[in-house]
């Protein structure tokens, strides 16, 4: 009898020591070597922190739509000196969000977190949250969760290639535009003392992403970049709640816009769902100017390792028309 069940836990101690395996060499062999869209990579601006030197980025930027819209690492770096990726993506979740931070921490040494917050109130069934944490995570450790689908596309040479990223991104993540397509309607942050829940699909990646930083000696910072369309008071009261109860900083930047220029005849390029580039210029000096008030960040301008931003930020005033 004993000799049965040592043997029944042999066999699947064996097993699932073969199915590790099997999950990490998938995981070598489907991982994009390259963080080009040919080399199969999801989303290359938000992964062009891959081709960075290794720990030369400073401060992650994570969140949708709204936080590489209205962010511009360019313009940190010309007025504060400090290095920072915008790892955002549309509709992105927190858990996904959560997945980006551990892939940037690995890559640089990250002294400072933005987390935008339009993001904490994506609502989906606890179901479709539950699957979309387990899938972020599994993701996050072995790849083949993600690119399982590359083995019909994979070439044989790349499946033991070593990873060698070549994808630069100038923008350092952000995407710009200069339409300007303003919003003439009323006042949208109309206060209250009502609160918007905050799912609890959110909460969870949201805990994780806390402490994730605070295990890692890294600065967390809620944002929220103005958005008349997917904001208002009940939201930014939640956040506030929830940044309160953590010790957190939260810069609603939808409150007191003309404290830095804000102006949604100008700044925005959809009718106030998402900023142009004159509004992520203002909001970024905004939040940069907070940052050199509250935290020792390091000012690069002057060392040559990083004569590449300078060439990189020609291109952006190029782009923006500066």
């Amino acid at each position: 009898m004993i000799k049965r069940a040592v043997g029944r836990l042999v066999k699947a101690v064996s097993f699932c020591c073969v199915t590790a395996m099997l999950i990490c060499l998938c995981s070598y062999m489907l991982a994009p070597k390259d963080n080009t869209p040919e080399g199969g990579i999801i989303n290359p601006s938000a992964n062009g922190f891959f081709s960075e030197p290794k720990n030369s980025v400073e401060i992650a930027v994570i969140g949708n739509s709204d936080a590489y819209s209205g962010f511009s690492p360019m313009e940190l770096w010309k007025t504060f000196g400090y290095t920072s990726y915008v790892s955002a993506e549309g509709h992105q979740s927190l858990a996904q969000s959560y997945a980006q931070l551990k892939k940037m921490t690995e890559c640089h040494d990250i002294k400072l977190v933005i987390l935008e917050t339009d993001e904490f109130f994506v609502k989906s069934g606890l179901t479709e949250g539950a699957m979309r944490l387990a899938n972020a995570y599994a993701g996050s450790v072995f790849s083949v969760f993600w690119y399982h689908d590359r083995w019909k596309t994979v070439k044989p040479r790349e499946l033991l290639k070593k990873p060698n990223y070549t994808a630069h991104c100038a923008t350092k993540g952000q995407m710009l535009s200069n339409e300007i397509n303003g919003y003439t309607g009323g006042e949208y942050m109309v206060k209250t003392d009502k609160r918007e829940e905050i799912p609890l699909s959110t909460l969870v990646p949201l805990e994780m992403i806390v402490s994730h930083c605070r295990e890692n000696g890294i600065k967390l910072v809620l944002v929220e970049i103005p958005s008349q369309t997917s904001w208002n008071y009940e939201r930014h009261n939640a956040v506030n709640d929830f940044a309160e109860k953590k010790g957190l900083p939260f810069l609603d930047l939808n409150i007191d816009r003309e404290s830095f220029g804000f102006d949604w005849k100008t700044d925005t390029r959809d009718n106030g769902n998402h900023l142009n580039s004159l509004g992520a210029r203002k909001c970024t000096r905004y939040i940069g100017d907070y940052l050199m008030k509250n935290y020792k960040l390091t000012d690069y301008r002057r060392d040559p390792a990083y004569e590449q931003w300078n060439r990189d930020y020609e291109e952006y005033k190029k782009a923006v028309k500066i």
